[in-house]
């Protein structure tokens, strides 16, 4: 019997040493002792991580002719967060190309916060740093017109977020799901042999959230951009957002610029993001997509 309570202080002993200590981040935050701590943190793009409630990119109101499948990495910082990700992307046009279907994941992202960061997101992680599984985001889009000469090419596009992301508890991902839409509509304006494409989209985006009294937020999805293709390389520029309805550091607005340079087999990928609202982050992606993509098509239709 003796040996008996030996063992089973040892094992109780370990377990209490495994366990965290919290009591750091109970004081900080004044705990009350019973309010599950996911409601202390705020779901928004303020108070999360880079990836957690990102910014759609701007859809164009064309659906590619060919299959892609994109390979990047990204380098994400602000004042007291730096993240370093993996983004994938595939892409499959269906249906002479009046439908596809795409996917995109971060398989896994390394963070490192700094303390100021860390309390204000009211994250638990003490240390501030580690890693995190990313979200999947399916999307469907639909061609409604395209190559109508008094017309814009019009796209409908819908997405759905699975909850797939880790580390809520290090404010990394919210772990609940979410879903947007949004109708596109873009135009090519020749210029010279070059050309321009200018777009635009509008939709609704929404999230599930930890506080109990407004359980969604609910926003408004808006963007709008401009390429220049020429011969080999395109220019991209554009400005998206949305904005929730809980005024709780929810209305993110960031401009985006890239380069893309066209091969044969695949393109080489690099652009910058940067936050101008609601969003303290600026991105730097370097990838590689491989197949044809949008811009040659294009080309090809104006030859």
């Amino acid at each position: 019997m003796k040996h008996l309570l030996l063992i089973l202080f040892f094992f109780s002993t370990l377990s209490a040493k495994s366990q965290e200590d919290f009591s750091w981040w109970t004081k900080i935050h004044n705990w009350d002792g019973h309010t599950p701590w996911n409601q202390y943190m705020t779901m928004s793009t303020s108070f999360m991580g880079p990836n957690a409630l990102p910014v759609p990119e701007v859809m164009k109101g064309s659906v590619d002719s060919l299959a892609e499948l994109e390979l990047s990495g990204d380098y994400n910082f602000s004042r007291g967060d730096k993240t370093k990700n993996i983004f994938t992307r595939g892409y499959l046009p269906l249906y002479n190309n009046r439908f596809a279907v795409s996917i995109d994941v971060i398989p896994y992202e390394w963070f490192k916060t700094d303390t100021l960061t860390r309390d204000i997101r009211a994250a638990r992680g003490r240390s501030g740093k580690g890693g995190a599984g990313g979200d999947i985001y399916f999307y469907s889009i639909f061609q409604i017109l395209r190559n109508k000469e008094k017309w814009p090419d019009l796209a409908f596009r819908a997405a759905f977020r699975l909850a797939s992301g880790t580390n809520l508890r290090n404010a990394r991902y919210t772990d609940g799901p979410g879903y947007f839409f949004d109708l596109s509509a873009g135009k090519n304006i020749s210029v010279k042999n070059n050309f321009l494409r200018v777009y635009a989209m509008s939709g609704f985006y929404a999230y599930q959230t930890f506080d109990l009294q407004h359980l969604q937020n609910d926003c408004f999805l808006f963007g709008g951009g401009l390429d220049f293709i020429f011969k080999k390389i395109v220019f991209s520029q554009s400005v998206a957002g949305y904005s929730g309805y809980l005024n709780m550091g929810d209305k993110p607005i960031v401009y985006r610029a890239g380069v893309q340079l066209l091969f044969k087999k695949f393109d080489w990928k690099f652009s910058y993001q940067w936050g101008l609202h609601d969003y303290d982050f600026q991105q730097i992606r370097i990838g590689v997509v491989f197949h044809t993509n949008l811009f040659r098509s294009l080309l090809d239709k104006n030859k």
